[in-house]
């Protein structure tokens, strides 16, 4: 959630990072709310004032009625401006975050902007095909088993293929812990709370699984970043020890509502997936900086593996509502000839500790907002671009040297 304050002084600004996201304009409403907020809000600091200044001494039955009626308008100005801060704070979070300057404007994914190519894309003396057609995948990834047991977007992994998930986590998991991240296993099942929090709700609602509202009230997470950042809700946070940096491997659950008739063929887009996230606290003054690092984390993650990828900066129209500024990493899938999301890195700013009320102390000073960044350090998504980068002639695929002591084969073989 961005500052009131921000709205109220700079409305053409706020108007034109809305519209450069795609969102509804409300900034005349919410001015309008606000301004009768403030309203009362002065009215029940003049009248508290004048029942204080009154109350002092015994007061007569006629004084005594007066500080009656000043007691009771002051409820029903407290009840209205209750009414009246509720509604400005619904129209509040509707709001995506602020742009940052150097955020590509924008109001679809074409006009993303490619920083960087690393590697080259692999000359094949065949044609290599998509990664569900390798014979040496097929009979580990079991896509009709899964629709069977489940409905269409499941499926099982078996055996090396199963194998080699792992491998893939517990190398770029290393990596991840040696940056200084710290493990959590967080709760894959949240509270409304969370999601509003995260400013995963109200834009994307509909892309998460709510478990039994009439009992438990519960969401699955679409990802580690609502548990993480949700850790230190209503907390303050000691300035010295910033950033905390967290790192957790959880399932992911999303419904996939948009992407009807999208990349049905594969895995690439289903309703459950394993992920590794990070998320950092930081100062205001850090959270750039920590947005770089993560950014710079996830290439060498990429790279580590010996995959050709490019970085892309995410323009207005394709961000997230909690982010001001957001990089992906996209790998090359040859058969596909198109560049597929592996990773993303936002920096949040105060969107989402304001919501959860998430403040930090330096040397006794003012509480202040913090800052929370998050990325993704691995998904299955990266090893599907080994499957199709590392394929070989006769089916099998190589496995990058990177995991050679964690399998014990070469290749990925039927």
């Amino acid at each position: 959630m961005i500052d009131i304050e921000i709205v109220r002084t700079n409305p053409d600004r706020v108007r034109a990072s809305i519209l450069s996201r795609n969102a509804v304009d409300c900034v005349d409403d919410l001015l309008k709310i606000d301004v009768i907020v403030r309203g009362l809000q002065q009215e029940i600091d003049t009248l508290r004032h004048d029942l204080k200044s009154r109350s002092k001494g015994k007061p007569s039955d006629d004084e005594r009625q007066i500080l009656q009626e000043l007691s009771r308008k002051i409820k029903d100005f407290e009840s209205s401006c209750t009414e009246h801060e509720e509604r400005r704070t619904a129209l509040l979070i509707t709001l995506p975050n602020m742009n940052d300057p150097e955020t590509p404007i924008g109001p679809t994914e074409d006009h993303n902007v490619v920083a960087k190519l690393v590697g080259e894309k692999k000359v094949f003396d065949f044609d290599p095909v998509p990664y569900y057609e390798l014979p040496s995948v097929k009979p580990y990834l079991k896509i009709e088993e899964g629709a069977r047991t489940s409905g269409s977007r499941f499926y099982y992994l078996t055996g090396k293929l199963a194998l080699l998930q792992k491998a893939v986590f517990r190398v770029a998991g290393k990596l991840i812990a040696e940056e200084g991240f710290e493990y959590v296993v967080p709760p894959l099942l949240v509270r409304e709370r969370a999601m509003y929090g995260t400013g995963h709700f109200p834009a994307d609602r509909f892309e998460i699984y709510h478990v039994n509202p009439a009992e438990d009230d519960l969401y699955l997470v679409g990802t580690a970043e609502v548990p993480l950042v949700s850790l230190h809700a209503d907390e303050t946070l000691d300035g010295s020890g910033l950033p905390k940096m967290y790192m957790a491997e959880t399932t992911c659950f999303r419904r996939e509502a948009g992407s009807y008739g999208k990349d049905q063929a594969g895995i690439l887009r289903v309703h459950q997936f394993q992920k590794v996230e990070m998320v950092a606290f930081t100062t205001p003054e850090q959270s750039p900086e920590m947005h770089e690092r993560i950014r710079a984390l996830e290439e060498k993650i990429v790279a580590h593996f010996g995959l050709h990828y490019r970085v892309v900066d995410i323009c207005s129209g394709d961000l997230g509502y909690p982010a001001t500024r957001k990089w992906d990493i996209e790998a090359w899938f040859p058969a596909q000839k198109k560049y597929r999301e592996l990773t993303s890195t936002s920096n949040t700013t105060d969107y989402q500790s304001r919501r959860l009320n998430i403040g930090y102390k330096s040397n006794g000073g003012q509480r202040m907002l913090a800052h929370t960044v998050n990325g993704t350090g691995v998904t299955d998504r990266l090893w599907l671009a080994i499957l199709e980068q590392y394929q070989q002639a006769d089916g099998s695929v190589l496995i990058p040297e990177c995991l050679r002591n964690e399998l014990p084969w070469e290749h990925l073989t039927a």
